[in-house]
This record gives C-alpha cells, sequence and structure tokens, in this order.
C-alpha cells in the first residue's frame, strides 16, 4: 500500500503479516483480531465435537500405517496391502504411526488433520489476499470467510469422514503455491513436488511451471519429486534384493493401469466402468459409454473429452498474466484440471476447490463489477456439488446428481470466472482484479 494512503482505521488485512505488528491501542486492536479469527476457533470447536464421527471407523489410520508395516517388513507393497494403491512414499512417511496403539492413531491422525484443515484454510485466504487490495473491512473478512467455508464445509467434513490424506497433500500444494507467488520459487516447486511424491496427480503442476517458462522451478520440482519418490527404495528392500524397486512396482501396478484402459497387472481397478463415486472426467464418461462391453468407443469419447478440456485449460493458462499475484488464479484453474483428469477422483478430493472458491469469493467482494457472473457461477457450483448431494435431499437423489457427474460440473463451471479475471489497479493504485467483459 502507498504510504501516502492512510489504512482505515475500521478495516483490518488478509495478509498474516499484519496480525502479527504492534500497535498503540492495545485493548480495541485485541477486540479486533479476536473477532476477526472467531471463525476459526469455531471451526476448531466443531472438529473437536466431530471427534466421535471420526473415530467410528479407522479405516484410514489401520490402512496407512499397515502400509508403512509392509515396508519395514521387506515385503513387496502391492501384494502385502493389496488396498493401498497410493504412492509408496505416502507409506514411508506413515512409518512413526507403526507402534503406536489404534486409538493414539486415531487421536493423532485427526489433530493432523485439523492442524491441516486450518493451515489450508489460513493459505487459501491468503492467496486470494494477494489477487486483491491487501485491506479489508471487517465485514469483507467476515463474508469472505462465511462463504468461503460454506462453499468447502461438505468436502472438508468428507476429509474426515474418510480420514483421507488430501488435506495434508493439499497444505503442501498450497506451501507451493505460496512459494511461488513470494519470490521462494524453488521452495516453492519443492513444496509441489513433495505433494506429488505423496499423491501423484500434483504432479500436473510440473507442466504448468513448463508452460509458465518457470525452467527452474521445473528442475527442482523433478529432482524433489525423484528424491522422495525413492526414499522406500534406499531403505528397504523387498525379497532381500540388493535395490528396492518400490516405486517401479508402483508405476507399473498402479499408475500404468489407471491411465489406460487394460486392467492387466492391476489388483485394484475401481477407476474403471460404471462408478458413481468417480467424479473425474473419466466417470462422466464412463456413465455415458460402458467402458466393459465396449472399450473401443468408450476410449475414443474419453480420450475427446481429455484433449478438449486440457485445451480450454491450457487457453486460460496462457492467457493469465504470469504474475505473482495471479498464482492463485493458476493455481485454481490446475486443481481443477487435477480433479478432472484424475483417473478416480473421490469426494475428498474435492476439497481443493477451496482455493477456487476463496479466489472467486474475493473478487466477487471486491469488484462490483464481477459479481454479474461470479454470483450465478458460485450459486452453480454450489447447487451442483453440495446442495444435491447430501443427506437432506436423500440417498436417491444424491445417486442421481453424481451418476450424472453433478459433482464435476460443479467443479469446472468455476472455470467460468476464473478465466474472466484479469489485472486492473483500483483507484488507490493497490493491485486488483475484475472481469475480463462486464458492464462498466
Amino acid at each position: 500500500m502507498d504510504a501516502s494512503h492512510s489504512p482505515d482505521p475500521g478495516a483490518i488485512s488478509l495478509d498474516p503479516r499484519e496480525h502479527r505488528r504492534g500497535g498503540a491501542d492495545g485493548p480495541a486492536r485485541l477486540l479486533r483480531l479476536m473477532r476477526a479469527h472467531a471463525p476459526w476457533f469455531g471451526l476448531l470447536v466443531a472438529a473437536a465435537a466431530y471427534y466421535p464421527r471420526f473415530s467410528r471407523d479407522p479405516t484410514g489410520v489401520a490402512l496407512y500405517p499397515h502400509a508403512a508395516e509392509c515396508l519395514l517388513r521387506n515385503e513387496v507393497l502391492q501384494n502385502c496391502e493389496v488396498y493401498f494403491t497410493y504412492p509408496p512414499a505416502f507409506a514411508f512417511l506413515m512409518i512413526p504411526f507403526v507402534p503406536l496403539p489404534i486409538g493414539l492413531r486415531t487421536v493423532l491422525w485427526y489433530v493432523i488433520t485439523i492442524a491441516a484443515t486450518v493451515a489450508c484454510l489460513r493459505l487459501c485466504e491468503a492467496l486470494a489476499g494477494r489477487l486483491v487490495a491487501n485491506r479489508w473491512s471487517e465485514a469483507e473478512v467476515a463474508w469472505f470467510r462465511i462463504i468461503a467455508l460454506v462453499l468447502s464445509l461438505r468436502f472438508i467434513l468428507a476429509v474426515f469422514e474418510s480420514q483421507a490424506y488430501d488435506m495434508l497433500v493439499f497444505v503442501f500444494v498450497l506451501a507451493g503455491l505460496w512459494g511461488l507467488a513470494g519470490n521462494r520459487s524453488a521452495l516453492g516447486a519443492g513444496s509441489l513436488a513433495v505433494a506429488a511424491a505423496l499423491k501423484a496427480t500434483p504432479l500436473i503442476f510440473l507442466p504448468y511451471l513448463l508452460l509458465k517458462r518457470r525452467f527452474l522451478p521445473a528442475a527442482v520440482f523433478s529432482l524433489v519429486f525423484l528424491a522422495v519418490s525413492l526414499l522406500p527404495d534406499l531403505f528397504f528392500k523387498p525379497n532381500g534384493e540388493a535395490w528396492g524397486h518400490y516405486f517401479l512396482d508402483w508405476l507399473s501396478q498402479v499408475a500404468k493401469p489407471a491411465l489406460g484402459h487394460d486392467p492387466t497387472g492391476a489388483k485394484q481397478v475401481f477407476w474403471m466402468a460404471l462408478n458413481i463415486h468417480n467424479h473425474s472426467l473419466r466417470g462422466m464418461v464412463s456413465a455415458l459409454v460402458d467402458e466393459l462391453n465396449n472399450p473401443a468407443a468408450h476410449a475414443r469419447f474419453l480420450y475427446a473429452a481429455y484433449a478438449v478440456f486440457i485445451a480450454a485449460v491450457g487457453v486460460l493458462l496462457v492467457r493469465s498474466p504470469r504474475r505473482a499475484d495471479f498464482i492463485a488464479v493458476d493455481g485454481s484453474i490446475v486443481l481443477i484440471a487435477m480433479l478432472m483428469l484424475s483417473p478416480m477422483t473421490s469426494r475428498s478430493h474435492y476439497v481443493v476447490l477451496l482455493l477456487p472458491y476463496s479466489v472467486v469469493t474475493a473478487v466477487c467482494l471486491r469488484d462490483q463489477a464481477s459479481r454479474w457472473i461470479c454470483l450465478p457461477v458460485l450459486l452453480s457450483s454450489f447447487v451442483l456439488a453440495t446442495a444435491t448431494s447430501n443427506d437432506l435431499v436423500g440417498e436417491a437423489v444424491t445417486d442421481w446428481a453424481y451418476g450424472h457427474g453433478f459433482l464435476a460440473l460443479g467443479a469446472m463451471v468455476l472455470l467460468i470466472a476464473l478465466g474472466c479475471i484479469r489485472a486492473a489497479p483500483d483507484e488507490s493504485g493497490s493491485s486488483a482484479v475484475r472481469l475480463r467483459r462486464g458492464p462498466r
């Protein structure tokens, strides 16, 4: 902010650095900070009340450490734990959980998931804050947090319900985007690479870095991804071999079959055929064309859908300014592409929509001219992704919505608003945004 522009005493900042600075107004400032952070404390209280449901079915905290046990016993991962289809680097990360009793595992994983949730909410808010003007009124911040949380709450709870680790991976993704936006591109690329080594689907950020001509971060990404992915091979050797090949086994037995139509060699093929819980482009195509009985037609439709979608995303990214404050827009587009292009996208994976929701909400609040499209987009996304598939509407309506790709449509409709955002100075000279086209 320009030094000659005096700050509004009734406004607060989305920049976390603002909250660490001292002030002379003492109690009044403390009261403002308490009001500003009230949603965070409310979230923690709600999460604490949610623990009985979280601990009801400890599938995740049983599966993940068991895969780590397979490593410790030097067993072939896909033979030892057939349901563990994640990269072996994640099994390596779970080794500290192996000696813990199931109750302590559950509590610890719950605390980690809560901490990751808070970190993701804060990072999304900070990234959105870089895109628009720094100074926000208390009312604007309150509305921003309420809208973003309401839009994303269902997917946040889906992570808790399944004890998934999507939130943990999302922290690394958001930290990586924050690094790219803050002149720490090497650290940012490294964080994105760790996310890719743990989950695989964030690998989509490597072609993004190349497309944006960020060649040094792309090189760092590649090196860190390989280093983290090969950690299990450095420490464990299945069947007494001189060199482990956990990563290569995962590529051949899980990744390769998931990217094709031949299930040969895959012990789990849940991404094939009609699966109403697969909310990716592949899941949408499988609802239209029978993959098992007509694989050739399914492949043609799927690759055509991929080509059209990739072309559309490519155009949006090419047109997006190569600026630090637009990393949040780029990251939102890439995360939606990650959901759509993954062979299997579960409901909990949609927690990454927290960033696109935050970005579109921030633009909607700060630029009145954008509301003619941002509000309908947010409402449409909410109806498609949340209102038509929940406990209130019932299982029959939810299954119908899933079977017709409503979740995927709810994610893709956000690309309309994200693709319209462009840079524009506001009256104070601060960085701001507005739509590419809209009423004056």
